[in-house]
């Protein structure tokens, strides 16, 4: 809120609001900022002085040390006992006035020089509620957990891409002590598509409403001590799509597709396995804040 904005800021909330503005509706860069505002209505109604290119720049560097404030301002918009998600995303560059741009490791086995955006969303409102730049070498894991610490969060769930799951960033985030929900690629091992074989899986009517679609899920432990559960989603309304577009490229692109491999792969069209550790949570609960967490990455 702007009264929020002013009692953190009393210095620069009214060129925030400037720059947010013209940023968010025009897109534009800092040296077009003066002319968009002359053509507003806006410093008249928040009463802001003359703006300039300069005086843009000197607000985002004084706010960009403003690390306390900041997250103060962030926090307020974090509810009681809310649902969060957390995603990192590495952003490569090669400038030397980067100092966070440093040699790290990504999945794609990129070793250029790189700094990680750390994002915390709520996943009621689907917004940003905390960032935090961090140095490309340090791990997503570890990067993870100095955020929770950072802004003071508990119950932050980590939501990660199908590309992130191996064992051994598993075994680091029980070490953290971090919740997690994590997808894993059809081809891996540790799913069981025979649960879902011959519509056997209905006799137990485990399923929930999910934006007007019926979700089938199984759910199975798999470690001794039920730290590691899989659950399995089915998506009969995807599956039938995903298997006739399967079923049609047989004669449009045979070189990778057959019917015996249809037959091989047809348990699994249309399904979403996810692994967590995150226990006295629902399956819907479980898809729903996965299925966020995709919302916002595309938004």
């Amino acid at each position: 809120s702007i009264e929020l904005l002013s009692q953190i800021f009393p210095n620069h909330w009214r060129s925030i609001i400037a720059i947010a503005y013209c940023r968010l509706v025009f897109h534009c860069p800092l040296k077009s900022i003066p002319y968009r505002l002359s053509q507003s209505f806006l410093p008249d109604l928040i009463g802001s002085k003359s703006f300039n290119e300069k005086t843009a720049s000197g607000v985002l560097n004084a706010i960009g040390e403003m690390h306390e404030q900041k997250l103060a301002y962030m926090k307020s918009f974090i509810a009681k006992d809310e649902y969060l998600l957390m995603d990192a995303t590495n952003v490569f560059s090669n400038s030397t006035l980067i100092t966070l741009a440093r040699k790290g490791y990504q999945r794609q086995a990129n070793y250029d020089p790189q700094f990680n955006l750390m994002y915390i969303y709520s996943a009621k409102s689907s917004m940003p509620v905390y960032y935090r730049l961090l140095p490309g070498n340090i791990r997503e894991v570890k990067a993870f957990k100095n955020c929770l610490l950072d802004v003071g969060l508990k119950d932050a769930i980590i939501v990660a891409d199908k590309g992130f799951y191996s064992e051994k960033n598993v075994a680091l985030l029980l070490k953290e002590k971090l919740r997690f929900i994590l997808p894993l690629k059809r081809d891996n091992a540790l799913i069981d598509y025979a649960l879902f074989e011959n519509n056997t899986f209905k006799e137990e009517s485990n399923f929930f409403v999910h934006e007007k679609r019926i979700i089938w899920f199984q759910e199975y432990y798999i470690t001794t001590d039920k730290r590691l559960a899989l659950f399995i989603f089915l998506d009969e309304a995807l599956r039938i799509k995903e298997e006739q577009d399967y079923l049609i490229r047989i004669s449009t692109h045979p070189e990778g597709h057959s019917i015996q491999q249809y037959h091989e792969r047809r348990n699994a069209f249309g399904t979403l396995t996810l692994l967590t550790a995150i226990k006295s949570e629902q399956a819907q609960d479980i898809y729903e804040s996965y299925q966020s967490s995709i919302t916002i990455a595309v938004m």
